[in-house]
């Protein structure tokens, strides 16, 4: 199949369990990404080989029906997978990482999946100015939920990158990377920015079809409170051209890292993105209070901000 875009391709494969003789650690993988394969990576290889491919499955049958994306954050010493709420917060279906790993079952030519829990979520109350209070409800009017969640990552297994041509860029095969928080910057007007994700998932029997879509010569225009507010160079009219690059680490024209893909608006050229600034800030709250100590997906933790904020963006 061709494409007239350029910065699109696609890619054919199945999905599999990671069965759990596959559990091992990888031992070598963190010293491997961390010193070798990053140096002097380009900006378009940071924002694909930081972007983690996630779905959620029902754990009976592991047939994919969630798609979104995700990176690994290394962040005082430890090792996080961060995205955005409303890629997993069912939590009727399980969230699993695309490894990259080939399936060794004979006639499954597709990638293994590894299983996450102990994601975290946060939610947003303002506090009520009513006179009286009977019960502890009423110190709080309803707020919204923060598109971010994250997890601890306490064992090394191993993410591989596939090789991908755009015609205009390619990236080599190797392991997918993984991004230091002390490489979060704010986003400023001067600089573009970058993202990448997989969209518009299809089956053929138990065969999954989705493209590789490389987001670039994106501009930042504003922020409101935890979100940021991007342009694209052309008017967003599908959804399902960004349906499954939330989650996704958006990257400025030096290689920094700025935020998460969050919403689109259609029609329109906006862009959200939830702040990694505002994301560190929960992060350390929640590695301060303990709450990443559970391996099952923890409940929403209420915080007070002086006001809530809202969006009308849609989420992707």
């Amino acid at each position: 199949m061709m494409l007239l875009e350029i910065f699109k391709n696609i890619v054919y494969y199945e999905v599999f369990p990671i069965p759990s003789i596959r559990n091992e650690f990888y031992l070598n993988y963190i010293e491997i990404v961390m010193k070798g394969e990053q140096k002097n990576l380009t900006v378009p290889e940071v924002a694909v080989r930081s972007s983690i491919q996630i779905f959620l499955a029902a754990k009976t049958d592991m047939k994919p029906i969630g798609f979104g994306s995700g990176c690994i954050l290394f962040h005082r010493d430890r090792y996080f997978l961060v995205s955005v709420r409303h890629v997993t917060e069912d939590d009727t279906l399980g969230t699993y990482l695309e490894t990259g790993i080939p399936s060794e079952e004979e006639g499954k030519p597709g990638f293994m999946l590894k299983p996450m829990g102990g994601l975290c979520y946060f939610d947003l109350y303002k506090v009520s100015n009513a006179k009286e209070i009977k019960e502890l409800d009423d110190l709080f009017k309803a707020g919204e939920k923060m598109d971010i969640t994250f997890a601890e990552i306490k064992e090394n297994f191993e993410l591989r990158q596939e090789e991908l041509d755009f015609k205009a860029f390619k990236i080599s095969q190797g392991h997918k990377m993984i991004l230091d928080s002390r490489n979060i910057v704010e986003p400023s007007p001067e600089k573009t920015y970058c993202f990448f994700g997989r969209i518009r998932p299809d089956y053929s029997g138990m065969q999954l079809k989705m493209e590789n879509t490389f987001k670039h010569s994106i501009k930042f225009h504003g922020t409101n409170k935890s979100f940021q507010l991007f342009v694209s160079p052309q008017v967003i009219t599908d959804k399902y051209d960004y349906k499954g690059c939330s989650g996704a680490p958006i990257v400025d024209s030096d290689g920094f890292l700025v935020g998460l893909v969050s919403k689109v608006l259609v029609p329109s050229k906006v862009i959200y993105g939830f702040s990694f600034i505002e994301c560190i800030k929960l992060l350390d709250l929640a590695i301060d209070t303990g709450m990443l100590s559970n391996e099952i997906p923890i409940a929403p933790q209420p915080i007070i901000p002086k006001e809530a904020s809202d969006t009308d963006m849609e989420n992707i």
